[in-house]
């Protein structure tokens, strides 16, 4: 049995999907039990509800299983706090292999989140207990977000990139997830840290030329400032931690870009990832199917 914590996020379930294709019991942990039924769907065999910030409801949810991935809400305060409870739950249930799903470059220390996600890593290869920590680059479904834009206006709407030379790396989170089955159920990559990135490091100009040639138009690119994206996602309900961690990456990657190198995910999955255009035109398709 494989445990998925955080399990209900985009991540979780591409995640649990791969791990259900491939044959595995997967139990998931998550916070609301509105949230069972669906999963169950999904094909996950156990659904455990509960805090991640609550040691007993965490060392429940950590009982019988041989391996687990641990995913921590993105932009978490607590995240330092959940990761200890999380590693002392896989101590007291003598946890096989714990796979903690961390961030690309987390010394970046300027980034909340970064810094938080790097002691959370300290604290494990600390632990003794039997680890791989995975650091993945920007998924490239964020870009969705501007995906009914994109197709009704033809306006890209994002805040990665200001400047048409800064360059990021993206990964599919289908690979990702085919790559997390795949160390999840071999042991041979315990002890490993492993950096996972798409094989294309972007600009905004690459990036617009691949989706006017996808979408067959020409694209118009809108960035919003700071101020109206903070307030849109205040009115979400979202925190000041939240927001600002959120803001904070973003002028990091304007400034300093976020690359990345393909070669690990490469040997991990076995073939050459999907680049960015073949990712567009998947879901492309994906809609014309629909």
């Amino acid at each position: 049995m494989i445990l998925i914590t955080g399990a209900n996020g985009q991540t979780g379930r591409a995640i649990m999907k791969a791990l259900i294709n491939k044959g595995e019991e997967v139990r998931a942990f998550v916070r609301k039990a509105e949230q069972m039924d669906d999963l169950k769907l999904l094909g996950v065999r156990e659904v455990m509800i509960g805090d991640m910030l609550n040691q007993e409801e965490v060392n429940r949810a950590y009982m019988g299983v041989s391996a687990v991935y641990h995913i921590c809400s993105v932009f978490n305060p607590n995240e330092v706090v959940i990761g200890e409870i999380a590693i002392n739950a896989a101590k007291h249930a003598k946890v096989q292999h714990f796979v903690y799903h961390s961030v690309l470059h987390s010394i970046l220390h300027d980034m909340p989140h970064h810094q938080k996600k790097h002691i959370v890593e300290e604290m494990l290869v600390n632990s003794e207990i039997p680890y791989t920590i995975i650091q993945p680059s920007a998924f490239m479904q964020n870009t969705l977000e501007s995906w009914n834009s994109l197709r009704e206006e033809g306006i890209f709407r994002q805040k990665l990139f200001t400047s048409p030379e800064t360059r990021m790396c993206f990964i599919d989170l289908e690979d990702l997830a085919e790559a997390v089955a795949n160390i999840l159920i071999n042991k041979e990559h315990i002890g490993a840290t492993y950096e996972l990135c798409g094989p294309d490091n972007m600009s905004l100009s690459d990036m617009k030329t691949i989706i006017e040639k996808q979408f067959g138009r020409e694209i118009i690119v809108e960035t919003p400032p700071d101020e109206i994206m903070a307030a849109g996602l205040k009115k979400a309900g979202l925190g000041e931690y939240y927001i600002n961690s959120l803001l904070t990456m973003f002028h990091h990657y304007n400034e300093q870009g976020f690359i990345g190198n393909s070669n690990t995910l490469t040997w991990i999955l076995g073939r050459k990832p999907t680049d960015f255009s073949t990712f567009i035109k998947k879901n492309l398709l994906k809609e014309k199917i629909n």
